[in-house]
């Protein structure tokens, strides 16, 4: 009899009862969203970084290529925001043979702010394997990714700093 009673007055939910509904949904979608974007951002710091190390290993390979060269021939590399061109001379050709490479999560920009992209960053490797000038490249990805690619003009030494 108590259930019968029970059930004929049952007119639904209190406002207590689904008050917490409502905060568990949301607590359970929010923690949704924040494991969805951490994950994201970690994917975006590992591609970032990846491309900035592809970047130093490509100048290190130019620099060896300008110390296995010829003594009168340099190595040049055009940085520009959105890629970079590696050039050598092909002794056959009588020419420099250019190969461009194009950055997915990077945009190189100077101290001053982004790099026009009409302008620039030269770099030439030397014969002795040294740098012409030296140089800082500050390297952004998405959200607040940033690192710095020095380059020492001496020592020819390149590196990544955070």
């Amino acid at each position: 009899m108590w259930c019968l009673s029970r059930t004929k007055n049952n007119r639904g939910m209190t406002l207590a009862e689904m008050l917490v509904v409502l905060i568990l949904i949301g607590l359970l979608s929010g923690g949704v969203a924040v494991i969805g974007t951490s994950g994201v951002r970690m994917a975006n710091r590992e591609a970032f970084d990846a491309e900035c190390e592809a970047l130093k290993d490509a100048l290190n390979d130019a620099r060896d290529r300008a110390l296995m060269q010829d003594a009168n021939r340099d190595v040049i590399v055009d940085i520009y925001n959105d890629g970079y061109a590696i050039k050598t001379w092909d002794d056959q050709k009588e020419k420099f043979y250019s190969e461009r490479v194009s950055f997915e999560k990077i945009q190189a920009s100077s101290a001053n702010g982004p790099i026009d992209p009409n302008y620039h960053y030269l770099v030439r490797f030397l014969a002795e394997g040294t740098i012409n000038k030296g140089q800082t490249i500050r390297l952004t990805g998405p959200g607040q990714l940033k690192r710095n690619l020095v380059l020492q003009p001496v020592t020819g030494r390149i590196r990544l700093s955070d």
